[in-house]
């Protein structure tokens, strides 16, 4: 079995596991649909999540340190104490919900990303950027 379906068939695994605290470090989830899932304190350090659709999942205090959101979709997850620092979210969508509780963005970071008038940023930035976040 080529390597490009064995991957898939674990992407479709992953989809029907409770990822709640789950260790995916260094894990290659890319375009993976994790739509709604359950990854509370899941361990996502380095791992690659290019264009993966996680909206609207529970990700309470998962950790993304170092990880690879490039393009993803996060709009209206769940982000309370999920931790970014040094994650890529170019163009990662946070439309929708609330990173302002988040740990480790920078500025740099979420002007890199996409955000609009829904997504609620962290006090200290709402100056530096006036047309972004309630």
């Amino acid at each position: 079995m080529s390597k490009e379906k064995q991957s898939d068939r674990r992407l479709a695994e992953l989809k029907k596991k409770n990822l709640n605290r789950a260790n995916l470090t260094r894990q290659k989830l890319g375009g993976a649909n994790l739509v709604r899932a359950n990854m509370r304190g899941a361990n996502l350090t380095n791992a690659n999540l290019v264009s993966a659709n996680l909206s609207e999942a529970n990700l309470i205090e998962a950790n993304f340190s170092g990880a690879n959101l490039v393009d993803a979709k996060l709009s209206r997850a769940k982000l309370n104490g999920a931790d970014f620092t040094k994650a890529d979210v170019t163009g990662a969508d946070f439309r929708n919900s609330n990173i302002s509780t988040v740990k480790g963005l920078t500025m740099q970071q979420i002007r890199s990303a996409k955000t609009d008038e829904t997504t609620k940023i962290p006090r200290a930035f709402k100056e530096k950027m006036p047309n972004v976040g309630s």
